[in-house]
């Protein structure tokens, strides 16, 4: 067994043998098999590697998604270094729900996936600021409605506003799982 991987809460260990090899350092896994055409239902995955004598110190374990007509998206790497780890799937927007959804593994140089990885904690750095200013915009909304003394530069808020907004933030988040990692409506 080269790799492994457990789709969690779906799936017991599945190792590199049933995945077909498409190329001497790639594997890929039709999930069509697992959970027919509900992949969407499939929302992380745990990629390990076994032990260290499978993988050089230069080379990591890549993961990929693709799903519909989707291109191939990275998710995430493992390594000697960081043997296991488990990843948000996270579906392509542009594909529908029901159809073909593949998960691929490609071997590449650790160089490579960390650079992947450096865009995965730029998306999350983007996330970050999307609550960021769904935060301050709650909070703006109390600007001018307070009639105390206002400052140049500065926003009045009821003592209450983080806890007030948490719950909205919560209810809206319920609702909606997705709206923050949409294309940002930034006015």
């Amino acid at each position: 067994m080269f790799f492994g991987v457990i789709f969690v809460k779906r799936s017991f260990v599945i190792d590199s043998t049933q995945f077909q090899q498409v190329g001497e350092k790639q594997w890929v896994l039709d999930l069509r098999n697992l959970v027919g055409n509900c992949y969407a239902d499939v929302k992380e995955v745990c990629l390990f590697v076994p032990n260290a004598a499978v993988l050089d110190n230069a080379s990591a374990f890549s993961l990929y998604i693709q799903a519909g007509t989707s291109g191939w998206e990275y998710r995430g790497s493992v390594c000697n270094q960081r043997p296991s780890e488990v990843f948000p799937l996270k579906w392509p927007e542009s594909a529908s729900v029901g159809g073909a959804a593949q998960i691929g593994i490609s071997i590449e140089p650790i160089e490579e996936a960390a650079l992947k990885e450096q865009q995965v904690v730029g998306a999350k750095e983007d996330f970050a600021k999307r609550v960021a200013m769904d935060l301050f915009r709650f909070m703006e909304s109390f600007s001018g409605s307070n009639p105390v003394q206002t400052y140049k530069d500065a926003i009045v808020v009821p003592s209450n506003c983080l806890d007030s907004w948490f719950t909205k933030f919560q209810a809206k988040f319920r609702r909606d799982p997705d709206f923050l990692t949409r294309a940002p409506n930034m006015h």
